[in-house]
């Protein structure tokens, strides 16, 4: 999918000013009767390179294109970013470490005398009514699963519940606002309310039923790790230290309790988890650059993401797609993206040898 902004204050609530004609997040697909918002083009331009043992590697960098606009032309100086869905399993006990120590994260990165200096994002949830630290998504844009949930049902298929009740049509888009709206106790050709008329009294989905979804996703176990004895993983292991990953990528937590204990599981807390994350915000150097800020995130920053799983992302997806765009074709084509804060590591990474980026890669992928 595509974020939207543009220049200027941001919503306090949405931590960015949304386009005013496409809202923050462009819709291709609509119901009968409505316009899709636009359509995206993707192509690859190839960017070459080689590691200090010789070998070459190409990278693709993808460039992107909003087209068959159905509304008119995006607003003057808008800014664009793609996301790919991120993984869900495990984000419950993510949702459950304690905020002390994320924010020590960032403490022991600002006192350390490395380039490494990761800072925490503030977001407002809906659910806590209060700006929270700020967990999920690429830029921890949100702060718990409840808002995660609410703001997907609203944003990717256009459901609206109690506490995100307002439909994403603006006011230019007369046949979105006119649409049926499928809240409440409406039933039938005369009882049904066009879209612009949608109110918390009768969301589309009802907080039953929400909860449900929120539970559902707070308990999705990680899986279990693969191979932690083999040979080439405990190889990778120290490689992994070596290159200073480990900073970014906190490998272990104690979790604490959930924000919303109705909403999860008590059985979250106490655990010892190993995510491999610091869950904060980092300036990733401008080849991975969106240019477009989300409340404290500045467009050069993006969250560190889990790297529990990343190994069983081939046999669940088909491929094994990285990073915020997926432009990473696997483990060493995302190392090979990095810069700014991670420009060092990325920098030992390159003087590995093959048997080097091979247990590497085979450590990460055994998480």
């Amino acid at each position: 999918l595509m974020r939207l902004s543009v220049p200027g204050p941001a919503d306090p609530h949405a931590g960015v000013r949304p386009d005013p004609v496409y809202g923050d997040q462009l819709a291709t697909a609509a119901v009968q009767d409505v316009r899709p918002e636009g359509r995206v083009e993707i192509r690859g331009t190839p960017v070459h390179g080689r590691f200090a043992d010789g070998a070459r590697y190409t990278l693709q960098k993808p460039e992107y294109r909003i087209v068959d606009l159905g509304y008119g032309p995006l607003a003057p100086g808008a800014m664009v970013s793609p996301r790919i869905a991120p993984q869900l399993a495990g984000i419950g006990l993510l949702e459950a470490i304690p905020e002390a120590d994320i924010v020590a994260n960032a403490t022991a990165q600002a006192a350390s005398a490395g380039p490494i200096k990761g800072q925490v994002n503030r977001v407002w949830d809906v659910f806590a009514n209060q700006q929270v630290l700020g967990r999920f998504g690429w830029k921890a844009n949100t702060g718990t699963i409840a808002h995660q949930s609410s703001g997907a049902f609203l944003g990717d298929m256009g459901i609206t519940s109690r506490l995100m009740w307002r439909e994403t049509c603006t006011d230019t888009q007369a046949d979105c606002l006119k649409a049926p709206h499928g809240g409440g106790r409406q039933r039938g050709r005369d009882g049904v309310i066009p879209a612009a008329q949608a109110s918390a009294a009768q969301p589309e989905v009802d907080d039953e039923t929400l909860g449900h979804v929120i539970f559902y996703t707070a308990t999705l176990a990680p899986a279990a790790r693969r191979q932690p004895n083999d040979p080439q993983v405990l190889k990778g292991q120290a490689l992994f230290q070596q290159a200073q990953c480990a900073t970014c990528h906190r490998p272990s937590y104690v979790t604490g309790q959930p924000p919303f204990p109705a909403l999860s599981s008590g059985k979250v807390a106490g655990q010892r988890i190993w995510p491999y994350t610091d869950l904060l915000l980092h300036d990733m150097g401008p080849g991975l650059a969106d240019g477009r800020p989300d409340f404290l995130a500045s467009g050069m920053q993006w969250k560190t993401p889990p790297l529990w799983g990343i190994g069983l992302l081939r046999d669940v997806n088909g491929h094994q797609r990285l990073l915020h765009d997926g432009r990473a074709n696997g483990v060493l084509e995302a190392v090979l993206w990095h810069g700014g804060e991670a420009e060092q590591s990325k920098q030992q990474v390159l003087k590995f040898n093959k048997s080097e980026r091979d247990a590497l890669v085979k450590f990460v992928e055994s998480l």
